[in-house]
């Protein structure tokens, strides 16, 4: 059996919470959601856009494409995916810039 001699310290273990969207990010999300994939038209799920290729960017539910698993996923496209390509490799593959995608669907224009 296991002791401790000490408590853990409760500031040493905040927990990881992500902010819940805004009833306007919610009907984005769900806008994005029903759209096709932006490679290959199939069914899609949301991928939030976190590079613009050579930053990192924080992560935000405006910045949002609809890629399907196997464009999205490295365990369904580990040579196709966003997830396995980075966002640079991706731009470069499908000559599709995620982040001015992004942008202009949370503004309405694509």
């Amino acid at each position: 059996m296991l002791t401790r001699s000490a408590p853990l310290k409760r500031s040493a273990m905040k927990p990881w919470r992500r902010k819940a969207p805004t009833a306007a990010e919610r009907r984005h999300l769900d806008r994005v959601a029903q759209m096709g994939c932006l490679v290959c038209g199939q069914p899609s799920t949301v991928h939030h856009v976190t590079s613009d290729g050579y930053k990192r960017l924080p992560r935000t539910h405006e910045r949002i494409v609809p890629l399907c698993p196997r464009h999205h996923m490295i365990q369904f496209g580990p040579h196709e995916s966003v997830e396995a390509l980075g966002h640079a490799g991706f731009r470069e593959t499908y000559d599709i810039d995620l982040l001015a995608v992004a942008k202009g669907l949370w503004e309405g224009g694509i």
